[in-house]
């Protein structure tokens, strides 16, 4: 098992499913108890399942891709196929219907691809809801003194590109995994130093 430092360290350089559940382990095997355990716990397992539900979005869409392309090359397959099946007026013919369907085989595979965007969209949408009161929570402890239009100001303002429509789900999967790095790190420190005083 993992020291709560390895697994700290192991989530901050590589954010995986299985890093969070070494985290998990660390925390629990700890003996720590209470609200900031509980917090911590929280943010990891919300870091975990939105992990989880973008490596199987991300594997969907590379099938998508490569599904695809393959369907790209089949075009140039069929073009042969009917050059050398058919003469004349009968070969333009076939040429023609042949091509037409399969760009329109590619136009569908690319549907696929488009509609990942759509449900990572979804998921980045429901990730931000949920770092929306984490942040806030956190911040309350980290900035009591502050005031509460500036603490959501700014919450609103980091989160901002994640609900954004026009940006890549890939940038936006690197902003929502670096909040959530910044957010378990906080925490982590702010239970050690409790557990230390």
């Amino acid at each position: 098992m993992k020291s709560l430092e390895e697994a700290v360290r192991q989530v901050v350089s590589r954010p995986m499913p299985d890093a969070l559940i070494d985290l998990q382990g660390a925390i629990l095997a700890s003996g720590m108890s209470g609200e900031a355990v509980d917090h911590v716990l929280d943010v990891a397992g919300h870091f975990y399942s939105y992990l989880s539900e973008l490596q199987s979005k991300l594997s969907a869409r590379n099938y998508s891709e490569l599904a695809s392309r393959l369907d790209i090359g089949a075009i140039g397959a069929v073009a042969v196929e009917n050059l050398l099946a058919t003469r004349d007026e009968e070969m333009r013919q076939r040429l023609f219907m042949g091509a037409l369907s399969e760009v329109l085989m590619v136009a569908a595979s690319r549907q696929y691809i488009k509609g990942w965007s759509i449900e990572t969209d979804l998921v980045h949408r429901q990730v931000a809801w949920y770092l929306t009161e984490a942040l806030w929570r956190a911040s309350s402890i980290a900035q009591a003194d502050a005031p509460v239009e500036a603490r959501w100001q700014a919450i609103s303002a980091l989160l901002a590109p994640v609900r954004a429509p026009d940006l890549a789900p890939e940038a936006k999967a690197v902003l929502v995994g670096r909040i959530f790095q910044i957010l378990l790190l906080a925490l982590v420190a702010r239970l050690a130093a409790a557990t230390e005083e």
